[in-house]
């Protein structure tokens, strides 16, 4: 007899219509012999897991492989958002999904992490990206950037941005900076409005080590994925750096990377 597949659920709060569809997916996986439980996101049992998936749009993809990246549990995505670019399975897909799990016919894509380390802060790691912007609102930071232990500018800005390639199409995208191709490892690093002539994005080595320093007398707020995870004071330091495990991504298969971006940003009908 083949092994149980578990599946654990990450389901939008606010969407009725994810709670629907979740309760349609666990009667589907019912009849398949499959297992489906709702996570609960604040303590995950994730050694009874065997896949993650995410029922919303791209941020409860992301919330759900923040769940699933360090447990190395892969993790997949069922749109119900307006984009949809990271979940890429629409619920009229469902049995292409199941199918595709029972039968482990499912692609595997391995997307690299960001991780942000601050002196006083636990180390926080992103999917998308990490952003060091001004807390206050009429004020510019001032942020000087070391790469690889050597000086490289200081930026007067609403922010920077540092992007995996595939949060390439996120804030990265809107502030200015390139569409990458998920299957390149790189570091994305764009600046928001900077005030300087350097206001072009700067690609960098999978490997390089990034350190921001918060310059002059304000301090400057660090997200990652988009939430907050730290306050830096004038003087500290951030170290951004590629996270030692890269997110196991699953997929049909059926959007290579020029048709997702062609078909999710509305080329299609250009």
């Amino acid at each position: 007899m083949s092994r149980v597949i578990r599946l654990g659920l990450v389901v939008h709060p606010d969407k009725p219509e994810a709670a629907a569809l979740a309760a349609s997916l666990t009667r589907m996986c019912g009849e398949r012999g499959i297992e489906a439980t709702v996570l609960d996101v604040a303590k995950p049992a994730l050694d009874v897991v065997d896949i993650v998936v995410g029922i919303g749009g791209d941020g409860t993809l992301l919330k759900a492989a923040g769940i699933a990246g360090p447990a190395d549990v892969p993790v997949i995505g069922v749109n119900l958002g307006r984009v949809g670019y990271l979940a890429d399975i629409e619920p009229d897909n469902l049995d292409m999904l199941l199918d595709g799990m029972v039968k482990e016919s499912l692609e595997v894509d391995y997307r690299m992490t960001l991780v942000a380390e601050a002196e006083g802060y636990p180390a926080a790691t992103g999917i998308n990206d990490i952003v060091i912007e001004k807390v206050l609102s009429h004020r510019l930071v001032q942020i000087g950037v070391e790469i690889n232990g050597r000086y490289f500018t200081t930026y007067r800005a609403d922010g920077i941005i540092v992007a995996t390639p595939l949060g390439s199409t996120a804030y990265s995208l809107s502030a200015g900076g390139p569409v990458v191709d998920p299957d390149l490892d790189a570091l994305i690093m764009t600046p928001v409005a900077p005030h300087s002539l350097l206001s072009r994005t700067i690609m960098l080595s999978p490997d390089a080590v990034v350190r921001f320093s918060v310059e002059i007398d304000r301090p400057a707020r660090v997200d990652v994925d988009g939430k907050e995870a730290m306050l830096l004071e004038p003087g500290s330091h951030l170290d951004v750096r590629r996270g030692e495990r890269p997110v196991r991504f699953l997929s049909l298969g059926a959007h290579p990377f020029p048709q997702a971006v062609r078909h999710q940003f509305g080329l299609d009908h250009a």
